[in-house]
């Protein structure tokens, strides 16, 4: 008889991006040890799933094993991308481009639309001003959890990346894992049950979970080295500049 036996297996993330500059080393060290923790919550749930009757229906436990999963991968996305930009953008905007464009469109839209705030006031004072913005403009982009397509679209555009590199579609691709996050983290993963009696958990397909798991892994994975490229392309360039004033990449 042959084995139905469900086996969950997270994608390798491939190598470093080749010369990888200093500034996107945290953000790939934090994706990497994201990748290792879920891989092994998935290798744990494999065995469990070895040890059982492979005809058996996955237990409530085994499917924790996945909730917590979903639950690692969604706190690596949040730390890895807070860290790529947090770590990049000093670099990408000390010239000019899709992302210091993207940087002057977000304090003309959502900061300096009405009168300044005490953060943008202070901000402006500081006593390295470019540096105190760049802090607010992080803060603003991920004061809150990475939540689905829109988000990842911000990220996307704060970074430069252009959307012939990573299409609007694939972030779209990855809202089921971010509404699965939500029901997870945020609701408990309880639903209400039809009749009398208390609250159930939500029904878990691990083959989905862990199909979910991987490919916003690497999506991550696609942000940092498409940003990897670009501060590369950014640091000679400013270079190059004259008397430090930023002049346009040439990428």
């Amino acid at each position: 008889m042959t084995s139905k036996l469900i086996q969950v297996r997270l994608p390798d993330l491939g190598r470093k991006p080749h010369g990888c500059p200093e500034e996107a080393l945290r953000s790939w060290a934090r994706l990497q040890a994201t990748h290792k923790s879920v891989k092994g919550l998935f290798d744990t749930l494999n065995q469990l799933r070895q040890q059982g009757d492979p005809r058996g229906a996955i237990s409530e436990s085994q499917r924790d094993l996945a909730r917590a999963a979903i639950a690692f991968t969604s706190a690596g996305v949040d730390a890895s991308l807070r860290t790529l930009l947090r770590d990049t953008l000093p670099t990408l905007l000390a010239v000019d481009g899709a992302a210091h464009n993207a940087f002057v469109g977000h304090f003309y839209d959502k900061r300096l639309q009405s009168a300044p705030t005490q953060a943008t006031k202070q901000a402006i004072v500081a006593l390295d001003p470019r540096a105190a913005l760049i802090e607010l403009y992080v803060a603003d982009l991920t004061a809150a959890s990475i939540q689905g397509a829109k988000d990842l679209i911000a990220v996307r555009k704060a970074l430069g990346v252009r959307g012939e590199q990573v299409s609007d579609q694939v972030l779209k691709d990855q809202q089921p894992f971010f509404n699965a996050r939500q029901e997870v983290v945020h609701e408990l993963d309880l639903v209400d049950p039809s009749g009398k009696g208390t609250r159930s958990r939500r029904h878990r397909d691990i083959e989905a979970v862990g199909a979910q798991c991987g490919q916003v892994l690497l999506l991550v994975s696609e942000f940092v080295t498409l940003t990897a490229t670009a501060v590369k392309s950014a640091a000679l360039t400013a270079a190059r500049s004259v008397d430090g004033v930023p002049v346009r990449n040439a990428s």
